[in-house]
Parts: C-alpha cells; sequence; structure tokens
C-alpha cells in the first residue's frame, strides 16, 4: 500500500520533468485537445474498453506521440486496468516513430510491468534502456529493485548486480533508492544486508523506517521489528503510519505479549489512526494471537468501518482459541450483516466445526459452500476432508479424497487422510497411503511423519513406525520434537518404556511437554510409578500450571494404592490454585448439542437418562458385562465405585442416543477427556445388545464400536 502510494507521487514528479518528445510549441487548438483528452483520462476513463477508444482518439489527431504526458497516462491507465501488453505496444510506438524516448516513459513503462508482476519483462526492458544509451535515475530503480524481489521465488544475486548499478551511477544515496534497496533486500531474505543499508543512511523518511520495520515482521523478527518501531517514535518526528502500526501489531502477534499488543493499540488511538479499517484489522488480529480473545471482539466490535478480512480475522481469533461456538454465532451476523462471506470464511468455519466434531453443523456449513458457489480450491478441500474425518466420517473423507484429480491433490491432501485413518485406528490403511504417495511422487514432509507416526502408534504398529522414523533422513526431513513425542507415545503405548526413555536421553532438543506426558501417560497405562514420577517431575518443571499432569500422577498412585502420595499431589494442586478439568461429553440430537457432565443437576433430560441407564445396566450385566473398578481412583467401598462408573459422561451421552435416536442412525459422541476402560467396555456391549453403531470421539483418538467390538481393538 505504501510502496504503491509513492509510485504515484514519484511518476507524477517525473511528469514534470520529461521533455525530449515533446515539440517546442503546439498551437492552441492543440493545447485544447491535449487539455480535453487528460480530463477524459482523469475522470471519463473507467475501463479497458474506454481507454482504448481515447487512446485510438489521441493516435488519430497525432497527439499520442507529441506528448509524452498523456503517453505516459495512458501507459498508466493500461497498467491499472492489468494491460501491460497494451501499455508496451503504445511504449514501442513511440519508441519506432519519435527514436530514443527519455528516462520518464521507460520509467513509466518499467512501473507498469513491474506492478502487473511481470518481473522478467521490467528487467528485460531496463537492459534495453541500457544498452539504448538512456542514463537510469533516481526513479528508475526503485521499480527494478521491485522486479528483482516480487516473486516468490526473488532473482538470484539480481538485487545485488542492480545495487551495483545505483552506486556506478551515484544514486546510491538517494533515499528513494535507498528505501528500494532496503525493501528488496528484506523481500529477498537478506536482513543483514538490509539493515546494513539501513544503518547506512544520512536521512530516512516514513516509507524507510516501514520498511525495515515491515523487514522484520516477515521475517520473523518480532523484538527486532518492536525495537526499530520505538527507535523511530523516539528519534523521528514523523506522522503516525497505518503500515507501521500494522507491521508492528503483527510482530506483537508473533511474540504473543499483551501488553505490549495493548501498547501499540493506546498508540493507534491516540494517533487517531485507529480508525483505518486495516490498522483495526491488524489490532484484532494482534490481539487473537496473543490469545486475549475478549480484548480482541472489544477491538471489533468499536471498529466503525469493517470489511471482510474484519470479520474473518475475528472468526479465525475465536476458532484459534478454542472458541468455535461463538465463531459459529459471529458467523450468523456477519450474513446478517451484508457482508458476504468468501472461501477464506468458509475455510475458518470449516475448521470450526472440525474443533466441535459435529457432523451437522459441517454438513451445513459444506451445503452453504455449495448452494453459494463459492470456489473450493485444494486448500478448502483438504480442509473438508480433515472435517469431515473429526466429525467420524471417514468414509466421506476417504471419498472426498479419491474425488480430487490426482494432478491437484498436494501433500497436505495426502497428509490429511493419513492422519484420518490414523486418528480413526486404521494405521494399516495409513501405511498404505504413505507408500502411495511415494509412488505418485509426492515427497512427504515433516506433518506426514507426525501423521504416519501417529497411525502407527494407534495401531501398535512399532517396526513400521521404526521403519517410517528412520525414513525422515531419506527425505531430508530433520525430526523435530514432535516427532520423537510420537516415538515415546508408541514405544510407551506397546510397554516398550525403557527404549522410550532411552529415546528421550538421545534427543538433540531438550524434550517439551508433549513428549515427557507421552511417557507418563504410558507409565499410567502400565502401572510403572518410577518412571511416572520421573516424567511428572520434568513436567512439573516445564509446565507447572497444567493440572492434568498432577492428575495423571495421581493415577498411578491410586492404581498402586498409594492413597497418602495421592492426598499430598491434590493437596499440591489445591494450594497452586488447579483442579482436575470436569469430564464432558456432547451428542448431537437433530440440530442440538446435548451435554452431559456426571454431577450435572441441570440437564432436562438428567432423570429419564439415569432412569434409562439403570435399565441398561441390567441389560449388560445379563450379558456378562462387570464394571471395572479399577477405573474409579478415589479410596471409597465398592458399591460407591460401581455409582460413580455408572454415570460418566460419556455413559450418559450414549444411554440418551440409545433411548432418543432413531435404531438406524449413528450414535455419535465427544468427550473431551480420554474414555476410561469401563466405558470403552459398556460400549461394546451396548453396540452388540442393541445393534448399534457408536462412534466415541475422545481426546486422542476415535472408537468405532459395532457389533461388540472396538475398531482399536482395545489398544488405546
Amino acid at each position: 500500500m505504501q510502496a504503491q502510494r509513492r509510485s504515484d507521487i514519484l511518476c507524477q514528479l517525473q511528469a514534470r520533468a520529461f521533455s525530449s518528445c515533446t515539440h517546442a510549441s503546439t498551437s492552441s487548438s492543440s493545447s485544447r485537445l491535449e487539455a480535453h483528452h487528460d480530463h477524459l483520462l482523469k475522470n471519463s476513463c473507467d475501463d479497458a474498453s474506454s481507454l482504448k477508444q481515447i487512446h485510438s482518439s489521441l493516435t488519430t489527431r497525432g497527439l499520442i506521440t507529441q506528448d509524452p504526458h498523456l503517453s505516459a497516462q495512458v501507459i498508466i491507465k493500461y497498467s491499472k486496468f492489468g494491460r501491460p501488453d497494451s501499455a508496451r505496444s503504445l511504449f514501442d510506438g513511440i519508441t519506432a516513430k519519435c527514436g530514443r524516448p527519455n528516462s520518464f516513459l521507460w520509467n513509466t513503462m518499467m512501473r507498469a510491468y513491474a506492478n502487473n508482476g511481470h518481473r522478467a519483462d521490467t528487467l528485460e526492458l531496463y537492459a534495453l534502456m541500457r544498452r539504448g544509451g538512456v542514463l537510469p535515475n533516481n526513479y528508475t530503480f526503485p521499480f527494478v529493485l521491485k522486479a528483482c524481489a516480487s516473486d516468490s521465488k526473488p532473482l538470484a544475486r539480481g538485487w545485488e548486480v542492480v545495487h551495483g548499478e545505483t552506486i556506478k551511477t551515484g544514486f546510491d544515496s538517494d533515499m528513494y533508492v535507498e528505501a528500494a534497496l532496503v525493501d528488496a533486500y528484506a523481500k529477498c531474505g537478506q536482513i543483514s544486508y538490509a539493515r546494513k543499508v539501513f544503518d547506512g543512511m544520512t536521512k530516512r523518511d516514513l516509507v524507510c523506517w516501514t520498511s525495515m520495520i515491515t523487514a522484520y515482521e516477515q521475517a520473523e523478527q518480532p523484538q527486532d521489528s518492536l525495537m526499530l518501531f520505538c527507535r523511530m517514535q523516539q528519534e523521528e518526528s514523523l506522522s503516525p503510519d497505518p503500515v507501521a502500526v500494522v507491521s508492528v501489531a503483527s510482530a506483537v502477534g508473533q511474540v504473543g505479549d499483551v501488553k505490549s499488543a495493548k501498547s501499540v493499540h493506546a498508540y493507534a488511538i491516540q494517533n487517531g489512526i485507529l480508525g483505518d479499517v486495516c490498522v483495526g484489522n491488524s489490532v484484532v488480529a494482534m490481539y487473537t494471537k496473543c490469545g486475549n480473545i475478549e480484548y480482541a471482539r472489544m477491538a471489533f466490535d468499536r471498529m466503525k468501518d469493517r470489511d471482510r478480512i474484519s470479520w474473518n480475522s475475528m472468526l479465525s481469533g475465536y476458532v484459534q482459541n478454542g472458541h468455535a461456538n461463538e465463531a459459529l454465532l459471529l458467523f450468523e451476523q456477519m450474513k446478517d450483516s451484508g457482508c458476504q462471506p468468501n472461501p477464506v470464511t468458509a475455510l475458518i468455519m470449516v475448521s470450526a466445526c472440525a474443533f466441535l466434531g459435529s457432523r451437522h453443523l459441517g454438513k451445513k456449513i459444506h451445503d452453504y459452500i455449495l448452494e453459494n458457489e463459492m470456489k473450493v480450491d485444494i486448500t478448502l478441500q483438504n480442509a473438508l476432508m480433515d472435517m469431515y474425518a473429526k466429525c467420524g466420517n471417514l468414509e466421506t473423507a476417504s471419498k472426498m479424497f479419491y474425488e480430487i484429480h490426482p494432478k491437484e491433490r498436494d501433500v497436505s491432501s495426502w497428509n490429511v487422510l493419513i492422519s484420518a485413518y490414523g486418528m480413526h485406528g486404521h494405521g494399516e490403511e495409513a501405511l498404505n497411503l504413505y507408500l502411495q504417495m511415494q509412488e505418485k511422487g509426492v515427497a512427504p514432509n515433516h506433518i506426514t511423519f507426525t501423521s504416519i507416526l501417529s497411525a502407527c502408534s494407534h495401531a501398535g504398529l512399532i517396526n513400521e513406525g521404526r521403519k517410517c522414523f528412520a525414513d525422515m533422513s531419506k527425505f531430508s526431513v530433520t525430526p523435530e520434537v514432535k516427532h520423537y513425542a510420537c516415538m515415546v507415545d508408541m514405544l510407551g503405548r506397546a510397554g516398550l518404556l525403557d527404549e522410550a526413555f532411552d529415546l528421550i536421553k538421545s534427543m538433540p532438543a531438550s524434550p517439551n511437554g508433549g513428549v515427557w506426558g507421552a511417557l507418563l501417560l504410558a507409565c499410567r497405562v502400565h502401572g510403572n510409578s518410577e518412571l511416572g514420577e520421573i516424567a511428572a517431575n520434568n513436567l512439573f518443571q516445564i509446565e507447572p500450571a497444567h493440572p492434568g499432569y498432577y492428575v495423571l500422577l495421581s493415577n498411578i498412585y491410586a492404581a498402586s494404592r498409594r492413597w497418602q502420595e495421592v492426598g499430598k499431589l491434590r493437596e499440591n494442586m489445591k494450594t497452586r490454585g488447579l483442579s482436575k478439568p470436569a469430564a464432558f461429553s456432547v451428542i448431537e440430537y437433530g440440530q442440538e448439542a446435548i451435554g452431559f457432565h456426571t454431577a450435572d443437576q441441570l440437564n432436562p433430560y438428567r432423570g429419564e437418562v439415569y432412569r434409562h441407564m439403570e435399565r441398561l445396566l441390567v441389560e449388560m450385566k445379563m450379558r456378562g458385562y462387570l464394571p471395572d473398578q479399577s477405573c474409579v481412583l478415589h479410596d471409597v467401598e465398592d458399591e460407591d465405585k460401581d455409582h460413580i462408573l455408572n454415570y460418566h459422561s460419556e455413559k450418559l451421552a450414549v444411554a440418551f442416543g440409545i433411548m432418543r435416536t432413531d435404531p438406524e442412525s449413528v450414535i455419535t459422541v465427544s468427550k473431551n477427556l480420554r474414555i476410561c476402560n469401563d466405558c470403552h467396555s459398556a460400549f461394546k456391549f451396548l453396540s452388540d445388545i442393541y445393534q448399534r453403531r457408536i462412534v466415541v470421539r475422545d481426546a486422542n483418538r476415535f472408537h468405532h464400536f459395532q457389533a461388540g467390538s472396538c475398531s482399536c481393538k482395545d489398544y488405546w
């Protein structure tokens, strides 16, 4: 935005300076014609068609070659309408008729190419200009440098060649050229070179400061961006710049510091630039990235003007911070406001439905996309696949994958389905897909390996998992901490706790909570209190405020009937102000999501469900079901243990499903915590007794219960 603004100013300044193609004098009638056409170009030229008519009139009257100002205006207009080829035809015509144009027309044509992303044409024109003996000036180099760095793959060393030319021609100390050099080096990833040019500048304008601040932000060096922004305020008496604030807000979002976010917000308010919609959007996004959704919503609600980006930023913030229900409500408000959702909005809402695991809402969003004929690119297709998989509908996710044309699938398409197979317990299918993608010439990336290692872990495919881990070096993928966490989880689930611990000790990087957490969970499953204490103590240092780790260690002690240690841990949690996460489960019923808590007194279905649960228990016990009292981690009587087990939230949700839903439908339940052994056993009985398919999504994976069996094969 700022660069375009500067480009317009430069061209206006240049328009006053050229004269090589002009005639020394023109008749008064010619002057009037020129003024008339200049007025038409500025005020009545709304599209390429009207521009061609004016161009034709100018050519017929001979004015197009007489007045370089009019010629430049036509070239600029062609550029604005995305027609640089038409601009080049005009330029070549002037060259053929008038001989060598002056630098202004060359610059105008280069600007047309650069602003339309034709970097090769820009550089070719610059070379032609130099071969023709026309000297570049300080307005030439910004366009050429923009071309060097405008592509996703910057021209190899091109910026250095052009930098050398600025030195040879004596324009290396011109402020505009220096600012363009800073911008070009930054976009090419040469931040140190950009800073060297910046520090060598004797005078800096707002554009220079903004270019360097933005360079640091885009290079993910947010602290440097923030420091430079503060220095700019201290050293320069410059008017506040919206572009600089947008960049520094993004930098604060990367840091995640709410205090700095409030300072940037206050700066924008104090300097009267919060009304700029781009600044407002950046403040909303900044707060969401800092995890402060309340302040983000406050900033959003106070925006006088909102565009689609405003709505999408707030929606994305809700989803990224785990507030998917609020995102769904805001989505309805967005539609009511008259702001039309676009594919980016759809992508966010698909992610919200995936987070909730709601089949009904997911299908509703998908239908909305189709009804509104939105463009469904590969990114949105992948997101829809992921959503269906996370809503328990693996069949639809798989079908969508195979409906995508093989040439259109990207690595993310393969990753989504591999992950889907893994989370649903189909490890063999995930491995087959992993091999297929390689046969198709698609190289696995770091996400692929996270997905396939997780799939092997859930399916107990130890040797296959080891091989996949070894494959990483073959594809030049360096194992990250998350890959080690998957390996520890895989080995731990299999009971290979010592091997898992040895792997942790051999890690090149420090293990994080995910790694130690995987080991602690494995110790809970296999009852290894000694190694569990080691894992827990490391976790207490890394994440001392995470209640789940205290609960896991407490469960290990409880399983060994070490009630004194259990009491100490609970007291420790109380002292720290921590509490065990409350278990809750949700079942879809028509267009509703019905929630169940173990001790929920407000649920309108509570009495009915409890009575039905009693009848189900009688049926199950007649078929051989015995409550697994080891799942009750309290020092209470056996009768009390049975009572506690009977009313786990997921049991109540499934009981409601059996009682209220169509016998032919799938009972789909989501739980926020890991399903316990007793509920897992009970659901196998219920799926057989009532011939129902029950799908439970817990904190780790999906369980598909049918005809007395589970898709996990009792390995989870």
